[in-house]
């Protein structure tokens, strides 16, 4: 594979760095200097985009308290400009360039993989998916997070569980509006299913007054605050940290976290947000994407054992109040760990997404295990709880 200057890899870096040593000792200290820093100039970059949600918490813990992990593994990313641009440290030595890329939501940021500026990402499980179909050449290498939505109602109305509000719209001569990030989220995927199940009907077709419900595209998660605080809708349905906002402030009610949506709990511990890396990425530079996996998995580790210190690093990155980060902190769980209940429910999204006409092509007809060569690929985070392991850095 040819290599240019733009796609250098680390081990080209470090094959580069040690000529220029050699190339010191020979010809004189100043000259080396020179080139070393060129050297350095050019160590490699990898662009990673999230979601500005706190699904994606550990990269944030990572971020924001990246002296925990310099102390601890001396694996860590050391800001450079806070929230942009990060120094990647791997046993103490710089090795790569981390830009943070923050969009709204899934299809934002898919939009930005199929464009080639992302190595790596947080998204949401069936944007991946979707960008999978479409032919896009992205993986997800690794679960980030379950679960995490939510639905919440505005206050003052007279339901308080799932069966009031279901018996409450369905049938009702009164349409009933319902906020939502996005028709293709996570949220309103296992919402929709939800409704099918109970036989309500729903729209987004702001003409059709027939249907029990009608959803708003607030047009991301962030958005979802001013449908009830502007009376835009009565209800709504979306990723913390967001929903918890509305209680917060007295606007909303939680209702009930989606994963208990019936039948049966059928979505309970659902995958939600993944990472994902794209192929060239892959091929460019196993090694550091193995590294950044490992970095992953430590930022995981961290979020999950210390939800306190999570609920600060996301209220100080998303400019939300410490108080409603920790209202959310127990409807979320992050895991690197692809279970077979996540696995089952990645199968699940990518037949209802099929039968929504939601993936027409490389995916359309697939089911089950037949989908695990096109979107999965879990090698690398695998290899990197491994390389932990040795360390004795996990268990």
């Amino acid at each position: 594979m040819t290599k240019t200057k733009r796609d250098l890899t680390r081990r080209d870096f470090l094959k580069k760095a040690g000529k220029v040593a050699a190339g010191t000792a020979l010809v004189g200290l100043a000259p080396g200097i020179i080139t070393a820093r060129k050297v350095y100039a050019k160590v490699p970059n990898i662009n990673f985009a999230y979601i500005l949600s706190d699904h994606h918490a550990p990269l944030m813990v990572l971020a924001k308290e990246w002296e925990l992990f310099q102390e601890r593994y001396k694996i860590y990313i050391k800001p450079v400009t806070e929230h942009k641009l990060y120094d990647f440290f791997y046993d103490g030595s710089k090795i790569a360039k981390v830009k943070l890329i923050p969009t709204k939501k899934g299809p934002d940021l898919e939009k930005l993989v199929a464009q080639g500026s992302v190595d790596m990402g947080i998204s949401g499980t069936q944007a991946i998916i979707m960008s999978i179909d479409k032919g896009v050449k992205t993986k997800i290498i690794s679960p980030l997070q379950t679960a995490g939505n939510v639905f919440v109602l505005k206050k003052g109305l007279p339901m308080n569980n799932w069966n009031e509000f279901v018996k409450e719209i369905k049938g009702s001569k009164s349409q009933f509006k319902i906020g939502m990030p996005g028709p293709h989220c996570v949220a309103t995927i296992v919402f929709r299913s939800a409704l099918d199940h109970e036989g309500v009907s729903y729209t987004e077709d702001v003409t059709n007054r027939k249907a029990d419900i009608l959803f708003i595209n607030m047009k991301g998660h962030g958005n979802l605050i001013s449908a009830l605080a502007n009376r835009i809708t009565e209800g709504i349905i979306g990723a913390q940290p967001f929903p918890s906002v509305t209680i917060n402030r007295g606007l909303g009610k939680l209702i009930l976290n989606l994963q208990d949506v019936p039948p049966n709990k059928r979505w309970y511990g659902h995958a939600c947000c993944s990472v994902e890396a794209t192929e060239k990425f892959m091929e460019r530079d196993r090694d550091l994407l193995l590294k950044m996996m490992e970095l992953i998995v430590l930022g995981v580790n961290a979020a999950n054992g210390n939800k306190a210190m999570t609920a600060r690093a996301c209220s100080s990155w998303l400019g939300v109040e410490e108080a409603v980060e920790k209202v959310a902190m127990p409807t979320l769980n992050y895991t690197t760990i692809p279970s077979s209940q996540w696995t089952d429910s990645v199968y699940t999204y990518v037949k209802i997404m099929d039968e929504m006409n939601m993936v027409t092509q490389k995916l359309r007809g697939k089911r089950g295990k037949e989908l695990e060569p096109l979107v999965f690929d879990f090698q690398y985070t695998e290899t990197a709880k491994d390389n932990l392991r040795l360390k004795k850095f996990i268990v």
